[in-house]
């Protein structure tokens, strides 16, 4: 974007140069063209002055001597259309009939002498050039001028505009047909507006892939135990079973289909966590949601013999918190935790804080999770063994309200070879009105 050449600041530019030259163009214009006719016209004046108007004069003193000398030059000055001005001896105007100033700049002098005085005479016409011509000169000029600035301003609106434009939407059209447009050199904004399609098509095409993989991910989860209950269902409808038996294929095919309903349970949540990010924050009891935590586990910590540990070293008594979505949080780990802990584990909360954040550590001595995988699974759906559902969109979510109360999310492996999470919660969280 930096190296782009922008079209506001072009226009502009192209504004101030167009001024610039066409005021050039008119000063070379007014010199050549305008003040040389005038100077032409005026010194076409001046060999009529001097061949001919001076001989008139003359000749008419010489004639009409007996006048006065204001009456003698009117009349000389209205005969031949004449500017006139009379000096005496001593350099006093006796007759002016000059109403310009300008018009003393042209006037032709020399001396005569009327009833044995001497007169200083300076003679002249009035410049009469034909505006008319000059201006119509003008006219095609600046006729001839703004056509070929406006032909100008075409090609390049067509090379920087409409070039870039057809572009776009031939890429448009192409990518409906399956055509993915490439990027081009940005020396514009148009250009850069259509690198920000393809940066769109690439997007949509990532969020495409990663639907069908959501997708996939969901048909695999859901087949596993849906195949499972068919098959239990299958031995008893068609076996001759005891009691016992049929009592076991039932409990089999009850928790098949809870383990359907979390899947199920799961993607709901992604989807929700996805399109509805509204976050209800309330100040809430720290020892009242770790007793909360203790007592909802219960039961099914008991059944795999887990121990389950809250270390709380916060000298604060209270956070801010949607209680809901970080409760979802607590359910994701507790429930991965259980589902890969053998008999006799060991999961432990740890909760501290500092100025700025509550750190939140939870570990157990599960299976853990390899190395290479660890930066994985908080991506929706993630599994490291297609045949069972490791990290789900659990995660996923939890990274995401993580994210919304300012905090951050890590994994890793710790020292009882089990899987530690530890997450941040912000203490700049304003309570909702």
């Amino acid at each position: 974007m930096n190296s782009k050449i922008s079209v506001q600041k072009l226009l502009i530019s192209f504004i101030i140069l167009f001024i610039i030259v066409n005021l050039a163009f008119l000063s070379i214009w007014f010199k050549f063209g305008v003040t040389s006719s005038i100077n032409h016209g005026y010194e076409e004046l001046q060999k009529e002055v001097s061949n001919e108007i001076i001989d008139n004069i003359q000749k008419s003193i010489q004639i009409n001597k007996k006048l006065e000398i204001d009456e003698l030059f009117q009349k000389i000055a209205d005969k031949y259309s004449l500017i006139i001005i009379v000096r005496d001896e001593n350099h006093n105007i006796v007759f002016n009939n000059a109403v310009n100033v300008s018009d003393r700049e042209y006037l032709t002098p020399f001396m005569i002498n009327i009833n044995d005085e001497n007169y200083l005479i300076s003679v002249g016409k009035t410049n009469e050039i034909n505006t008319i011509y000059i201006t119509k000169r003008f006219m095609v000029f600046e006729i001839i001028f703004i056509c070929s600035i406006t032909l100008l301003i075409i090609l390049i609106a067509n090379k920087l505009l409409v070039d870039p434009i057809d572009k776009t939407i031939e890429d448009i059209n192409n990518y409906k047909f399956g055509i993915k447009p490439k990027k081009r050199k940005a020396t514009n904004e148009i250009y850069y507006l259509q690198n920000e399609f393809v940066d769109l098509t690439k997007s949509l095409e990532k969020e495409h892939e990663e639907q069908n993989r959501i997708i996939s991910a969901i048909s695999h989860d859901i087949r596993t135990p849906l195949t499972s209950i068919i098959g239990y269902s299958d031995l008893l409808v068609n076996k001759n079973l005891k009691k016992s038996e049929m009592k076991e294929l039932q409990e089999k095919i009850y928790k098949k289909a809870l383990d359907m309903k979390d899947i199920t349970l799961d993607f709901e949540d992604y989807l929700t966590s996805n399109s509805n990010r509204t976050y209800n924050y309330k100040e809430v009891n720290i020892k009242d949601l770790i007793n909360n935590l203790k007592l909802e586990y219960l039961d099914d910590l008991k059944d795999k013999s887990i121990k389950f540990n809250i270390i709380n070293k916060t000298r604060q008594s209270s956070l801010t918190i949607d209680v809901g979505k970080v409760h979802r949080i607590f359910s994701n780990l507790i429930t991965n935790s259980i589902r890969h802990i053998d008999k006799n584990g060991v999961i432990k909360l740890e909760i501290k804080d500092d100025k700025e954040f509550f750190y939140f550590i939870f570990s157990d001595n599960g299976i853990g999770v390899p190395e290479e995988n660890l930066n994985k699974i908080f991506e929706p759906l993630f599994t490291t063994d297609r045949s069972r559902k490791i990290s789900g969109l659990g995660l996923s979510i939890s990274k995401e309200i993580v994210e919304m109360h300012g905090g951050t999310i890590k994994a890793y492996n710790n020292k009882d070879k089990g899987l530690t999470i530890e997450f941040t919660i912000s203490k700049k969280i304003e309570i909702s009105d």
